[in-house]
């Protein structure tokens, strides 16, 4: 069954958020395949952040911002993850990798990836 092209959009990260969001990701990977529903998401996923890890390691000087392009799907998923990590974080913690994680949430929210949170 082939799926209509699926409509794409850029989202824009610090390159610290970015890396976050990759080490979030790669935490869950396994456990995520294993449901047959989403293999094919997760794999875009994988591919698409690994991608995007490749291209930081090539570059000599480490740009700030990072914008990569998601799917509708993919966004909504990684938002997700992000979502439930940030719920079942504890309240003592690294506060940066928290304001990281919240401008992962902004930016997959459409909110252009900066967030005020102090």
């Amino acid at each position: 069954m082939t799926e209509p092209m699926q409509e794409v959009q850029p989202v824009t990260l610090s390159s610290q958020a970015f890396l976050i969001l990759c080490r979030l990701f790669d935490g869950v990977y396994d456990e995520l395949k294993q449901n047959e529903q989403i293999v094919e998401l997760v794999e875009s996923i994988a591919n698409m952040l690994l991608a995007g890890v490749e291209t930081l390691e090539k570059q000599e000087e480490k740009p700030k911002k990072i914008t990569f392009p998601m799917t509708i799907q993919q966004t909504f998923f990684l938002r997700r993850l992000v979502i439930d990590l940030l719920a079942h974080a504890p309240r003592e913690g690294d506060d940066k990798t928290k304001q990281w994680l919240q401008e992962c949430l902004a930016a997959l929210s459409g909110g252009g990836g900066q967030s005020n949170v102090d």
